[in-house]
Protein backbone atom coordinates (compact mmCIF):
# COMPACT_ATOMS: atom_id res chain seq x y z
CA UNK A 1 0.00 0.00 0.00
CA UNK A 2 1.44 3.38 -0.43
CA UNK A 3 0.30 7.45 -0.30
CA UNK A 4 -1.91 8.74 -2.30
CA UNK A 5 -1.24 10.88 -5.05
CA UNK A 6 -4.69 12.40 -4.97
CA UNK A 7 -5.16 15.72 -5.82
CA UNK A 8 -8.45 18.19 -4.91
CA UNK A 9 -11.03 18.71 -7.39
CA UNK A 10 -13.56 21.66 -7.90
CA UNK A 11 -15.77 19.79 -9.69
CA UNK A 12 -17.81 23.18 -9.94
CA UNK A 13 -15.00 24.27 -12.29
CA UNK A 14 -15.27 20.52 -14.24
CA UNK A 15 -17.74 22.09 -16.61
CA UNK A 16 -20.57 20.15 -18.65
CA UNK A 17 -20.47 16.06 -18.74
CA UNK A 18 -19.13 15.13 -22.67
CA UNK A 19 -20.22 11.59 -23.49
CA UNK A 20 -17.23 9.14 -25.21
CA UNK A 21 -17.65 6.44 -27.10
CA UNK A 22 -14.62 4.72 -26.33
CA UNK A 23 -11.33 4.29 -23.90
CA UNK A 24 -9.64 5.67 -27.06
CA UNK A 25 -11.54 8.10 -27.49
CA UNK A 26 -10.89 9.51 -23.54
CA UNK A 27 -7.28 8.79 -24.18
CA UNK A 28 -6.59 11.05 -27.14
CA UNK A 29 -8.84 13.67 -25.71
CA UNK A 30 -7.13 13.76 -22.58
CA UNK A 31 -3.26 13.04 -23.92
CA UNK A 32 -3.29 9.62 -21.01
CA UNK A 33 0.21 8.22 -21.66
CA UNK A 34 -0.42 4.97 -24.24
CA UNK A 35 1.76 3.06 -21.50
CA UNK A 36 -1.43 3.05 -19.17
CA UNK A 37 -4.10 1.76 -22.47
CA UNK A 38 -4.07 -1.84 -21.38
CA UNK A 39 -4.03 -1.29 -17.54
CA UNK A 40 -6.82 0.89 -18.30
CA UNK A 41 -8.99 -1.12 -21.03
CA UNK A 42 -8.66 -4.03 -18.82
CA UNK A 43 -10.50 -1.99 -15.40
CA UNK A 44 -13.09 -0.61 -18.01
CA UNK A 45 -13.88 -4.42 -19.15
CA UNK A 46 -13.63 -5.63 -15.62
CA UNK A 47 -16.70 -2.95 -13.92
CA UNK A 48 -18.60 -3.50 -17.74
CA UNK A 49 -18.27 0.14 -18.15
CA UNK A 50 -21.55 1.03 -19.42
CA UNK A 51 -20.43 5.19 -19.99
CA UNK A 52 -17.59 7.12 -20.58
CA UNK A 53 -18.00 10.75 -19.41
CA UNK A 54 -15.46 13.35 -19.88
CA UNK A 55 -15.07 16.67 -17.99
CA UNK A 56 -12.66 19.16 -18.00
CA UNK A 57 -9.75 17.28 -16.32
CA UNK A 58 -10.43 14.20 -16.03
CA UNK A 59 -13.11 11.24 -16.93
CA UNK A 60 -15.37 8.63 -15.87
CA UNK A 61 -16.02 5.24 -16.21
CA UNK A 62 -19.99 3.68 -15.63
CA UNK A 63 -20.43 1.02 -14.03
CA UNK A 64 -22.88 -0.76 -15.72
CA UNK A 65 -24.00 -2.61 -12.57
CA UNK A 66 -24.46 0.78 -10.66
CA UNK A 67 -21.96 1.84 -7.68
CA UNK A 68 -19.61 4.66 -7.77
CA UNK A 69 -18.03 5.24 -11.38
CA UNK A 70 -14.44 4.82 -11.38
CA UNK A 71 -12.28 8.42 -12.01
CA UNK A 72 -9.61 8.30 -14.03
CA UNK A 73 -7.03 11.17 -13.83
CA UNK A 74 -3.70 11.91 -14.53
CA UNK A 75 -1.79 8.99 -12.30
CA UNK A 76 -4.04 7.32 -10.81
CA UNK A 77 -8.02 5.90 -10.52
CA UNK A 78 -10.12 6.20 -7.89
CA UNK A 79 -13.61 5.03 -6.99
CA UNK A 80 -12.48 0.93 -6.09
CA UNK A 81 -15.18 -0.40 -3.61
CA UNK A 82 -12.61 -1.78 -1.75
CA UNK A 83 -8.98 -2.52 -1.73
CA UNK A 84 -10.03 -6.38 -3.09
CA UNK A 85 -11.61 -4.72 -5.84
CA UNK A 86 -8.94 -2.26 -6.78
CA UNK A 87 -6.82 -5.41 -6.47
CA UNK A 88 -9.12 -7.88 -8.54
CA UNK A 89 -9.39 -5.09 -11.45
CA UNK A 90 -6.07 -3.59 -11.56
CA UNK A 91 -3.76 -6.26 -10.64
CA UNK A 92 -0.99 -5.78 -8.81
CA UNK A 93 -0.44 -1.75 -9.31
CA UNK A 94 0.23 0.31 -6.21
CA UNK A 95 -3.51 0.71 -4.35
CA UNK A 96 -4.21 3.09 -1.49
CA UNK A 97 -7.07 4.56 0.78
CA UNK A 98 -9.17 7.08 -1.58
CA UNK A 99 -10.23 10.35 0.21
CA UNK A 100 -13.24 10.00 -2.64
CA UNK A 101 -16.01 8.18 -0.81
CA UNK A 102 -15.77 6.11 2.88
CA UNK A 103 -13.97 3.05 1.91
CA UNK A 104 -13.28 3.78 -1.38
CA UNK A 105 -9.82 2.37 -2.93
CA UNK A 106 -7.39 4.17 -5.68
CA UNK A 107 -4.72 2.24 -7.88
CA UNK A 108 -1.60 4.58 -8.80
CA UNK A 109 -1.02 4.29 -13.29
CA UNK A 110 2.10 2.75 -14.61
CA UNK A 111 2.80 6.53 -16.53
CA UNK A 112 1.94 9.98 -15.57
CA UNK A 113 2.09 13.33 -17.90
CA UNK A 114 5.00 15.48 -16.84
CA UNK A 115 2.09 18.35 -15.95
CA UNK A 116 -1.34 16.76 -15.38
CA UNK A 117 -4.16 18.62 -16.72
CA UNK A 118 -5.55 19.56 -13.26
CA UNK A 119 -2.25 21.88 -12.93
CA UNK A 120 -2.07 23.59 -16.37
CA UNK A 121 -3.04 27.30 -16.42
CA UNK A 122 -5.79 27.78 -19.18
CA UNK A 123 -4.70 29.17 -22.17
CA UNK A 124 -4.13 33.19 -22.92
CA UNK A 125 -5.74 35.32 -25.66
CA UNK A 126 -3.55 37.77 -27.47
CA UNK A 127 -3.07 40.51 -25.24
CA UNK A 128 -4.65 43.72 -26.20
CA UNK A 129 -2.62 46.30 -27.66
CA UNK A 130 -2.39 50.15 -26.68
CA UNK A 131 -2.70 53.27 -28.87
CA UNK A 132 1.16 53.33 -29.02
CA UNK A 133 1.17 49.83 -31.08
CA UNK A 134 2.65 47.65 -27.90
CA UNK A 135 0.90 45.20 -25.96
CA UNK A 136 -0.66 46.04 -22.51
CA UNK A 137 -0.68 43.28 -19.68
CA UNK A 138 -3.51 41.44 -19.22
CA UNK A 139 -5.36 42.15 -15.87
CA UNK A 140 -5.93 39.81 -13.23
CA UNK A 141 -8.83 37.86 -13.95
CA UNK A 142 -9.81 39.66 -17.15
CA UNK A 143 -12.29 37.98 -19.97
CA UNK A 144 -12.90 38.77 -23.44
CA UNK A 145 -15.37 41.97 -23.44
CA UNK A 146 -19.34 40.76 -23.47
CA UNK A 147 -21.07 42.47 -26.08
CA UNK A 148 -24.93 43.28 -26.39
CA UNK A 149 -27.19 42.07 -29.21
CA UNK A 150 -27.94 44.13 -32.00
CA UNK A 151 -31.49 45.71 -32.10
CA UNK A 152 -33.71 43.94 -34.80
CA UNK A 153 -35.51 47.19 -34.99
CA UNK A 154 -32.90 49.64 -35.79
CA UNK A 155 -29.60 47.11 -36.20
CA UNK A 156 -27.55 49.23 -33.61
CA UNK A 157 -25.67 47.40 -30.80
CA UNK A 158 -27.42 47.42 -27.56
CA UNK A 159 -26.36 47.67 -24.21
CA UNK A 160 -26.01 44.73 -22.13
CA UNK A 161 -29.26 45.21 -20.43
CA UNK A 162 -30.82 44.12 -23.40
CA UNK A 163 -32.86 47.70 -24.09
CA UNK A 164 -32.33 49.67 -27.30
CA UNK A 165 -31.34 53.17 -26.23
CA UNK A 166 -32.81 54.70 -29.48
CA UNK A 167 -36.27 52.07 -29.64
CA UNK A 168 -36.54 51.85 -26.32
Amino acid sequence: MSSTPERSIDHAKEGRAVQMASIEEAFVRYGTPVGNLELLRGIAQGVNASAIVGFRTYFKLERSAGGPALEVHDGYTTGFRSETDAERLAGDRPRWPSRRFRGAWGITHYETRERPLADRAKKRTAAPRTSSGTTAAPRAGATEPREGQICMTCFMQMPLTGVCPNCG
